[in-house]
């Protein structure tokens, strides 16, 4: 009897632990995924070239005067014009700042150069064909007035037959304006 009470007890232990294991699992799954997002586009155009590589010198030919008081492509004192520099930036995804740098210091007494407008604008995002272009204009004025002092026409002839250098830079950098709606 003793044999039979060993493998009584063996067996209800094996059904003890059966139960046990089978009554306390725990239950595991798991999946995988992948999202996906595109990039934004970046495209900005000056006067039609790429902006990391555009090149848009311009000299006195390319000026449209409203006052012009020198001849053969030259600018004297009373002289008044603008230039407009294209901007495109059609195919961006993005707002798009621009900003225009004028370095005016080489420039003579009374002779000023602005951005018209202000310095700096936003071009919206659109999908519309055209929208995102836009044009900077460069104001170029210098001063004169049959009333001028001696020492205005004095400095005014110290730039005779020189030529002068207006540097511009513009650049373009993406808005970071929140479009999320909470």
């Amino acid at each position: 009897m003793k044999g039979n009470k060993k493998i009584l007890t063996l067996s209800v232990l094996v059904l003890l632990l059966a139960v046990c294991f089978t009554t306390y699992a725990i239950y595991r799954s798991s999946a995988d995924g992948e999202g996906s997002v595109n990039a934004a586009n970046w495209a900005v155009q000056i006067n039609g070239s790429d902006i990391d590589s555009a090149d848009f010198d311009f000299d006195a030919t390319d000026v449209t005067w409203t006052t012009l008081t020198g001849y053969n492509d030259t600018i004297a004192p009373g002289s008044e014009g603008y230039i407009d520099i294209a901007v495109d930036a059609d195919g961006s995804e993005v707002d798009v700042i621009l900003a225009a740098t004028l370095d005016t210091s080489n420039l003579p007494t009374g002779m000023t150069a602005t951005v018209q407008g202000g310095n700096s604008q936003t071009i919206a995002y659109s999908d519309t064909a055209g929208a995102m272009e836009t044009t900077v204009r460069i104001n170029i004025a210098w001063a004169g007035a049959e009333s001028d002092t001696e020492t205005k026409d004095g400095t005014d002839l110290g730039v005779e037959g020189t030529e002068l250098s207006l540097p511009v830079t513009l650049t373009a950098k993406q808005s970071l304006t929140n479009h999320a709606t909470p």
